[in-house]
């Protein structure tokens, strides 16, 4: 993280950069960060409420803390992944560390996800959800998260500068990912082998945590902690090291 504490400022501009960029065209603005969430969450919600809430506790929640975190990991790393062929032209000009750049694109990504947050806490206001000392466990929870979301943006941005076709297989990927991390069902509802292969999906160790200790207020299983520390740190130390190992490559690819 030194790269994010030495470069704040620029990292920063970036960011504002992509926000303005992402929101250009559209009437709403930011303010779509807040209603897309709401709008996705209704429609699931008025669609499977008959079929898919069975045995859910506050299932609008439940849905919505699944939507957002999957959310974050699906914008950010599809944005990442161009972000060094898209700014080519400020490769050459600049001597900025090319990480920022692909920081820049998941601190976007995350900064929506928090304001998708917004309307989710008057969910929890209609449910009369009160805050327990496991709130504090998200903190946590999002910081490793970051870091595994991060790292995999790494890694997606070095390959799809020498292997253009990543970009639809990892949008596939996603695609197929969406079904093995419970958002709008729950585990319990599948067969034990397909129960023990999600249990190791870290995004869904993430978003379960999450549930745990904002809806319903019960203590975190130290599996998912234990997975979520693990993955978050591997994976953004490997993603740290390939796309450091690569960085001055880079322009002689393009």
């Amino acid at each position: 993280m030194q790269t994010l504490t030495q470069n704040w400022f620029p990292l920063w501009e970036l960011t504002k950069r992509e926000l303005k960029r992402k929101y250009a065209r559209s009437y709403l603005g930011i303010l779509w960060s807040i209603f897309y969430p709401m709008l996705r969450m209704a429609l699931v919600v008025f669609m499977f409420s008959t079929v898919f809430n069975k045995g859910i506790d506050k299932y609008p929640a439940y849905y919505f803390v699944g939507f957002l975190l999957y959310e974050f990991l699906n914008t950010a790393t599809m944005t990442s992944l161009t972000t060094l062929r898209d700014n080519e032209a400020l490769l050459y000009k600049s001597r900025m560390p090319r990480s920022l750049l692909v920081l820049s694109r998941v601190m976007t990504a995350f900064l929506n996800t928090m304001l998708g947050f917004i309307p989710f806490l008057f969910i929890l206001l209609f449910y009369h959800v009160k805050p327990t000392h496991y709130l504090v466990n998200v903190l946590f929870i999002l910081f490793f998260y970051f870091l595994f979301v991060t790292g995999w943006s790494y890694i997606l941005s070095i390959v799809y500068v020498v292997f253009p076709d990543i970009r639809n297989i990892h949008s596939n990927f996603l695609m197929i990912l969406r079904f093995f991390v419970c958002i709008f069902y729950s585990i319990d509802w599948v067969s034990p082998a397909v129960q023990a292969f999600i249990r190791q999906v870290p995004v869904y160790a993430v978003i379960t945590l999450s549930r745990e200790s904002v809806i319903y207020g019960t203590a975190p299983d130290i599996h998912f902690v234990w997975e979520t520390i693990i993955w978050g740190t591997v994976t953004y130390a490997v993603g740290k090291i390939i796309f450091s190992l690569n960085e001055k490559k880079i322009l002689e690819w393009m």
